[in-house]
């Protein structure tokens, strides 16, 4: 330790906190009389700033030109911390930094990129920063999502079972095997679980529908009971062709897609390929794993695979993001890859290029036939019989959700060793009456809990679903190969968003290798805590990396310098967030719009609003956000608004308009030229819902704020920051039926214009 203080000090080298704090409590004496780690390490910055400025300058000569790294970013790339949280505030360029960070490792400090960890939380943005770092840097480095990475080290650890991932489809066809051996068979055991969940002041419905409420009790079988419900809602449809078509619009709308057959599928574009596939008496395999390998050493799996009298033909589906930076040009280059591996290997090959306002399913049949398929449709009532066939647990689903629910929040909970001691802690405080329904609820979540593990894991194959990944692989990761967790770099991005599994996981792989940690993120943005995040992990973040350093980048790109002005004293109310002092070159006068519309005149205001947007800026996409699905799709039934493929939304006779809708949550990390925020009434921010107790037991404790509706606060910071120029809220004109974040917003801008 003093040895390698005293070589960087001799040498003029950085020098970490951790390092420095590390000696100061160890062996003083050695560091210099008035010795200043702050000032001397900002002077070795500058001095390595200026002898690296050409190499960042022309980083991405060839990739993307409009790609500059400031002052802030370079810096930060190159501070050589041990644990560093770099807060990249709204358009300040947060995958960018992460991106040129690897870059200069590998080139600069000859760091080996398989030794370099790139971890994020979706694949999405897992695909984003691989396509970044792999295919136009031509770097190794290993990019993955937690949950990957978690099942990497599985495989490694459970090496005698064969390891698979549980998706949906096996939860589902899990809970029917239990539903329909250990509860239908005895109706006492239904009659008590429709009146102890019910005792809960949770109505019915809320466990099973209102078919299977009245009649459960007159069937043997489940099976016997699922004949009677399909004849019921085949009794219920007048005009299967119309059922039909509003099913499939319906689920193709859907956060999670799933097909006719009952794939999961990762876009509603894909969704319409599979589902006409499907009805025409095509047969398919969706993303089977193509027989050669990548140029790359990867494996490929070709979004559809058809057999046409024995030769193999396949589809892709391309669809672009509009909003993305720089993504059609990598979108591009990965389009232009599989159709040369295609050519290459002399496969039949179908390629479906999603373009605004294409009709793609007219495009798929046209293909297909000139391929020589013959399109057989099915009738409109056999697709119906599909669709309840595919829909087996369709009146128990409540009850499923319900139980999975409480199982998971289980397995993501600090307390998952000793649940059973928490529970009985909880009994103890409990009267007689609320003893007795809470015992008997509990007995339904634990047998059935015990049910699912058995299933995951009683034969010689494990079972692991997403919670199960992180846990076990976190559990024995001293017994992993060295070689696996070989990391001299862990970079992890959206670290708002960390959860306690998480971060104990990111923390041992750490550990284990010695491997330096940069946590890049943004405080304000934590909007994730409904699914287990904990903004603790980046408020505290010296705390949990002994020694770490804040560093802050501060010049933002996307918005205007009085949108960040405004949003910045918004979401600083609460005194918790990280400060920082974005900054903006870009000048745009009011970039906040307020259009105020009639009670029950919500959507035609919007619809003026967006001819007025296009009549001044024809070229602009516009991005229209909601607190909640239901606002987006509620629009999408006006009679001239229709929903396309994925967030697209089409304004009929009005077909050159680039529009799409989302809610707020998913449009984080996205960007749009003009965005308008809709459903600013009192329900934003929305009010704490009651929880069920044994969810109140195991959820994670969020840190207290000191301030009323915190994420709810950075939500609304979210939407507002989504534009390049103008950001429209709609607002009632009645004052007492609004958001009180709008009232907040008209005072920042009152008190900044005197």
């Amino acid at each position: 330790m003093e040895r390698e203080f005293l070589e960087k000090l001799n040498n003029h080298s950085y020098i970490s906190k951790r390092l420095y704090e590390l000696l100061k409590e160890k062996n003083s004496i050695v560091i210099p009389k008035n010795f200043n780690l702050e000032l001397y390490n900002q002077d070795i910055l500058e001095k390595m700033y200026f002898k690296y400025k050409n190499y960042f300058e022309t980083m991405y000569e060839g990739i993307d030109a409009n790609i500059k790294l400031d002052e802030d970013q370079i810096k930060a790339i190159l501070a050589e911390e041990d644990y560093t949280l770099i807060i990249a505030g709204a358009g300040t360029g947060k995958t960018t930094t992460i991106v040129s960070k690897v870059k200069y490792l590998v080139d600069i400090k000859k760091v080996d990129p398989q030794k370099i960890i790139v971890i994020s939380y979706t694949k999405k943005a897992t695909e984003e920063l691989e396509k970044r770092i792999v295919i136009d840097f031509k770097i190794p480095a290993r990019v993955t999502t937690f949950h990957s990475l978690g099942l990497k080290y599985i495989r490694e650890i459970f090496k005698s079972h064969k390891c698979y991932v549980v998706d949906q489809n096996q939860r589902n066809q899990i809970f029917l095997d239990y539903f329909k051996t250990k509860i239908f068979p005895n109706k006492e055991k239904v009659k008590e679980i429709l009146n102890i969940f019910n005792k809960d002041q949770i109505a019915k419905t809320w466990v099973f529908g209102s078919f299977f409420t009245e009649n459960y009790d007159k069937y043997e079988t489940f099976d016997e009971y699922f004949q009677a419900y399909k004849l019921f809602k085949k009794s219920e449809v007048k005009d299967f062709g119309t059922y039909v078509k509003d099913y499939l619009e319906n689920i193709s709308n859907q956060e999670v897609i799933y097909t006719l057959k009952g794939e999961l599928v990762k876009s509603k574009g894909e969704a319409l390929i599979a589902n006409f596939l499907f009805c025409n008496n095509i047969e398919y395999e969706y993303e089977k794993i193509y027989e050669k390998l990548m140029p790359d050493k990867r494996t490929y799996k070709p979004d559809f695979t058809l057999d046409l009298g024995g030769m193999k033909i396949y589809i892709e589906y391309f669809g672009l993001s509009n909003y993305q930076e720089d993504t059609y040009y990598r979108y591009k280059k990965i389009k232009k890859m599989k159709e040369d591996y295609h050519a290459k290997n002399h496969t039949k090959f179908i390629k479906i290029d999603y373009m605004p306002n294409e009709n793609i399913l007219e495009t798929l049949k046209s293909e297909l036939i000139k391929m020589g398929f013959k399109l057989k449709p099915k009738s409109y009532e056999e697709i119906f019989e599909q669709i309840l066939d595919n829909n087996y647990i369709a009146q128990i689903y409540p009850f499923k959700d319900f139980l999975y629910s409480q199982i998971d929040i289980v397995k993501t909970s600090k307390k998952r060793n000793n649940y059973k001691q928490e529970i009985t802690n909880y009994f103890l405080k409990l009267n007689k009456e609320k003893f007795h329904t809470a015992k008997r609820q509990f007995f339904y979540i634990n047998d059935f809990y015990h049910y699912y593990q058995k299933k995951l894991f009683g034969g010689i194959d494990y079972g692991f679903d997403y919670s199960d990944m992180i846990y076990y692989a976190n559990k024995y990761i001293d017994i992993v190969n060295k070689r696996y967790l070989n990391c001299d770099y862990l970079i992890i991005d959206e670290y708002q968003d960390i959860s306690n599994e998480r971060y104990e996981f990111a923390k041992n792989i750490a550990l284990k290798s010695y491997a330096k940690v940069i946590a890049v993120g943004d405080d304000w943005q934590a909007i994730y805590a409904f699914s287990g995040s904990s903004i603790r992990y980046i408020y505290n973040f010296p705390h949990y990396f002994q020694g770490a350093k804040l560093l802050k980048i501060k010049q933002a790109y996307r918005n205007s310098h009085d949108l960040v002005d405004y949003s910045s004293t918004f979401i600083m109310k609460n005194k918790n967030q990280i400060k920082k002092e974005l900054v903006s070159n870009k000048e745009i006068k009011n970039p906040i719009r307020f259009v105020l519309f009639e009670d029950f005149n919500e959507y035609q205001t919007l619809k003026e609003l967006i001819l007025n947007i296009h009549k001044k800026n024809p070229e602009h996409n516009i991005m229209i956000l909601a607190r909640t699905n239901s606002m987006i799709n509620d629009f999408c039934k006006e009679i001239d608004i229709k929903d396309e493929i994925g967030t697209k939304i089409k304004y009929i006779g009005y077909e050159e308009i680039a529009i799409d809708g989302m809610t707020i949550h998913k449009s984080k990390g996205l960007t749009s030229d003009e965005v308008i925020l809709i459903g600013l009434d009192k329900s934003f921010p929305s009010q704490e819902r009651n929880s069920f107790w044994f969810e109140t037991l195991f959820r994670q404790v969020q840190p207290e704020e000191g301030i009323s509706y915190p994420e709810e606060r950075r939500l609304f910071y979210v939407a507002l920051t989504r534009t390049r120029n103008y950001v429209y809220l709609l607002v009632n004109k009645n004052p007492t039926k609004r958001s009180p974040f709008i009232n907040e917003i008209l005072e920042i801008i009152k008190d900044k214009s005197n």
